[in-house]
């Protein structure tokens, strides 16, 4: 089926879905092979909510428990709030890392049903306008999708405490103008490396 759970750095990852809302070309899941850190990530089909739960074992071993894999774990909001439920009834800590885009992708604000379940969530935002955000990231909904994030970021203030907007350094990119967009909404910041090695 391919890894479902992994270790890294402390953490515990959790690679429920190969769907994503966008095609990033600097992807590992497109730069590279079907494997990260000696784990197979590419699902031959979507786990079901016991199957993960069971690859987690005691989430109390690890700092935090972060859905994170091939794709955007959002996509499956009712896994997420399932798994999520559960590890925070067993004393974990529970990160999603995610596109930004899972409110228009379901056409509702899902960000209500994360409350109480979720400890923090990294929104991923490579871009500083639109036109940038497009080329860099390929998202499916085109044009309004730099908004779109902007507004679930906005969002997830009110239901999670604490909120990140992470991007990656990308060469000649301004990382600088994102960070200024996290502090004029009032969240966190941290950037994330570019990976441009093939393992």
């Amino acid at each position: 089926m391919g890894t479902v759970s992994y270790v890294f750095e402390g953490n515990l990852y959790l690679n429920i879905t190969n769907r994503c809302m966008m095609a990033c070309p600097y992807c590992i899941k497109h730069k590279w092979t079907n494997k990260f850190n000696g784990n197979n990530l590419k699902l031959e089909r979507e786990p079901s909510y016991q199957e993960v739960i069971e690859s987690i074992g005691d989430p109390t071993k690890y700092k935090e428990v972060i859905f994170c894999g091939y794709g955007d774990s959002l996509i499956d909001i009712e896994a997420v709030k399932k798994i999520a439920k559960w590890i925070k009834e067993h004393k974990g800590m529970v990160r999603i890392n995610t596109s930004g885009l899972a409110n228009r992708y379901h056409s509702k604000n899902i960000l209500p049903e994360l409350k109480g379940l979720v400890d923090v969530i990294s929104i991923s935002l490579n871009g500083s306008n639109p036109k940038e955000h497009n080329k860099l990231n390929r998202p499916m909904f085109k044009e309004e999708s730099f908004d779109e994030v902007l507004k679930f970021v906005k969002e997830a203030k009110n239901y999670i405490p604490k909120v990140v907007i992470t991007v990656v350094e990308f060469p000649r990119f301004d990382v600088s103008k994102v960070e200024k967009l996290a502090k004029e909404i009032g969240v966190c910041f941290r950037t994330r490396p570019y990976l441009d090695n093939e393992e």
